[in-house]
């Protein structure tokens, strides 16, 4: 249905009755001339004006500003100028405010020439024009009673002629009406009739109350109607400089009241820079030189909303020059002001004023423009903002601030998922396609990570069969295949112990372990699933195959725990031997040089036997020096090899598998004295000598001496005791 708004027609009927013959007594001072007047002059009495005066003057201004902001297609049916004043002595039965009200009825059900072209365009189906409008009755009620008989006779008159409308092709029914009841009283007196919101007193009729003072309160009350009823907004421009009209050579800064659409104020809101006006509005509230942001209701006590912004010295008449969002008609509110007339002849002479926000400390930021095209005033909305036109901003100055790992590519592929494309195929469903692309759009954010460093699952390349399929509304056999598939091959990989894409940003160390980087990754992949498991119960089936591989068999946790005790086992041992390094490799030093002096003593004692005339040539061997022999391993200072390490560490696990040797355990400085028993028994003087020496030297010493019987003696002495043989 193509509907025409209430505002679309607007009805003024104002009470004709004598009682509107009264003066209103709010005093006008006609003689201005005060100070050049000349003695002896009476100066003239102030003059008021009457309740019907008030009343057209306030109908006209509301006519002004809204033919100023909308010259098209908004319709005022007021035929005020052919009416004479009320006479005060005519019956009040002849001029009864029903009478106006029964035409008011009458012209909302007459055909506009825009409802015409629209039914002329829709033909078959010119039942689809809507026809709404307005009432706004101006009169003295009596009492809350008479305000209800004048509803009461709107909405007999509004059913009647529906019911004429209906059988008509000249007339339209009325779908909806608003009756705007304002009694409107002399000032001094008190009011008989209460105000009241609106109030819906049928499926067609509503009716609000309002109870006014005559003279400039009624005027500012219908322009904060206006202002409701054609959706408007006021913008206070302040520090105006204009010449003062007394001193030439003086000038002064004065305030204007412009009103215009309230959409020119949708960027205010979006950047919250209406919480700012409105503190400074407050902050200079009690500004009595006229600069005050409450715009013409602040004289009568009313407060009205209303943005300021503050003129900026014009520079350039090129309008081109600025980057504009919007253009929208303004009006002035006080149209007579001299502020006003100025500003408004400055501009039409093709002068164009910038607009900038008050700001208390930062950049000066310029919003809006004022400049006229074709002998009409625009409010030109500037975008403040980065323009199109320049470089796109870098990700980092966004409202994530320095963070520079986002999805970028992941969200170039979303939003070419989720694209909007026009619908050419006839519905055959109720459902509407912008509903269907909200709900997928619904469906995709779920659980989407815009950082990179928060997200393992969609790191992985292996994750993509499922996370794409499990967004849909419903699943096939295939995309339970599929998933399946997914979550397999991660069971794999995880037995694998395969590496995953984990971010190590802002961590320190090595990270998390293989084992806690596989429990992040489940719990993440887990969560993606349980966001779609109400669609449909096939996800339901997924997310029962997800948990099943999750429940690891007992052993395989035994296993794990085994394995992360063993690490962190290794991990002190390392750590342990880190703080060990730094006093043994000077110890070890020392070992090293005494094992090697020991060495080059008994080399040249063999050389000194090997030269005798009598002894035998000994076999060619290199002397064992086991580890065995060597002394137990001290702190050392100094570099110490990775050969030393390893066997230092081979040699203690060995030690740990069989029984020392006792002569070892017994002995002194690492050196034990053998057969001690054969030298208490036969005294054997050729015995002592051999036990100074090594057990790989003694049989070369035998065999230089020629002793080769002590030696089989002793031999059969070690059996009969049950020694270890030499």
């Amino acid at each position: 249905m193509k509907i025409f708004a209430e505002s679309h027609k607007t009805v003024f009927v104002v009470d004709h009755c004598p009682y509107m013959a009264e003066s209103c007594r709010q005093h006008v001072e006609f003689d201005m001339l005060v100070k050049n007047r000349t003695q002896g002059i009476i100066p003239l009495a102030p003059i008021s004006k009457s309740l019907w005066t008030c009343s057209v003057e306030s109908s006209m201004e509301y006519c002004r500003i809204m033919y100023d902001i909308f010259p098209f297609k908004k319709l005022l049916m007021a035929a005020l100028a052919a009416v004479g004043p009320p006479n005060p002595h005519a019956d009040p039965e002849c001029c009864s405010i029903l009478h106006g009200l029964v035409t008011a009825v009458e012209a909302l059900c007459k055909i506009t020439e825009y409802q015409h072209e629209a039914r002329t365009m829709l033909m078959e189906n010119a039942e689809r024009v809507g026809n709404r409008g307005r009432i706004i009755c101006i009169t003295n009620a009596k009492s809350d009673s008479h305000v209800r008989m004048l509803e009461e006779c709107v909405q007999e008159t509004i059913h009647e002629h529906n019911k004429l409308a209906a059988n008509s092709d000249h007339l339209m029914q009325i779908q909806k009406c608003e009756l705007v009841l304002i009694h409107t009283y002399p000032v001094g007196e008190d009011s008989l009739v209460s105000d009241r919101p609106k109030k819906e007193l049928s499926s067609v009729l509503t009716s609000e109350v309002h109870s006014v003072r005559a003279g400039r309160h009624l005027a500012t009350k219908l322009n904060v109607l206006v202002q409701q009823h054609f959706d408007l907004a006021s913008t206070t421009i302040t520090n105006i400089p204009m010449k003062e009209e007394q001193h030439a050579n003086t000038s002064a800064n004065y305030d204007v009241e412009l009103l215009h659409h309230k959409e020119a104020h949708v960027d205010f809101i979006k950047s919250a820079c209406l919480a700012e006006s409105k503190r400074c509005q407050k902050e200079r509230g009690s500004n009595k030189t006229g600069d005050n942001h409450i715009g013409g209701n602040s004289r009568e006590g009313t407060f009205k909303e209303t943005v300021t912004l503050k003129w900026c010295t014009p520079r350039t008449n090129s309008v081109e020059l600025h980057y504009c969002t919007g253009a929208y008609r303004i009006s002035p509110v006080d149209v007579n002001s001299r502020p006003s007339s100025c500003l408004t002849n400055f501009l039409l002479n093709g002068r164009s004023v910038l607009l900038e926000q008050p700001r208390k400390s930062g950049s000066k930021v310029i919003s809006h423009m004022l400049s006229s095209h074709g002998g009409e005033i625009f409010l030109h909305v500037l975008s403040s903002s980065r323009s199109i036109l320049e470089d796109p901003p870098s990700i980092s100055e966004g409202c994530g601030g320095r963070v520079t790992d986002y999805r970028i590519t992941d969200f170039g592929e979303f939003m070419r998922e989720n694209r909007l494309t026009p619908f050419l195929e006839p519905r055959r469903s109720l459902e509407i396609p912008l509903e269907r692309a909200k709900d997928q759009l619904e469906k995709h954010t779920r659980y989407w990570p815009m950082i990179i460093s928060q997200t393992t699952i969609f790191n992985m390349q292996a994750v993509v069969p499922l996370a794409s399929v499990i967004v849909k509304e419903a699943l096939t056999d295939e995309d339970i295949l599929n998933c399946q598939k997914t979550i397999y091959n991660l069971v794999d990989m995880e037995r694998k112990n395969d590496p995953l894409p984990i971010s190590t940003v802002g961590t320190r160390g090595k990270g998390p372990k293989r084992d806690e980087q596989y429990r992040i990754m489940w719990n993440e992949l887990e969560t993606l699933v349980r966001a779609h498991t109400n669609n449909s119960d096939k996800h339901q089936r997924v997310l029962e195959c997800l948990l099943a591989c999750r429940s690891k068999p007992p052993e395989e946790e035994e296993r794990k725990k085994r394995g992360r005790k063993r690490e962190e086992k290794e991990d002190k041992s390392e750590k342990s031997g880190k703080d060990y390094e730094p006093d043994k490799p000077w110890q070890e030093s020392e070992r090293l040089k005494s094992v090697l002096d020991r060495e080059k003593e008994e080399l040249a004692e063999a050389e000194i036997i090997k030269d005798s005339p009598d002894s035998p040539e000994p076999p060619n061997k290199k002397p064992l020096v086991t580890m065995d022999e060597m002394p137990p391993v001290e702190k050392a200072k100094g570099p110490m090899s990775l050969l030393s390490l390893w066997s230092n560490r081979i040699n203690t696990a060995n030690s740990r598998k069989h029984q020392e040797f006792i002569g070892r355990l017994n002995s002194v400085n690492n050196k034990a004295e053998l057969y001690q028993h054969l030298k208490e028994e036969n005294g054997d003087c050729h015995v002592v000598p051999l036990l100074k020496f090594g057990r790989s030297r003694i049989m070369d010493k035998l065999r230089s001496l020629e002793c080769q019987a002590v030696t089989q003696s002793i031999l059969q002495n070690s059996i009969q005791h049950q020694k270890p043989p030499i």
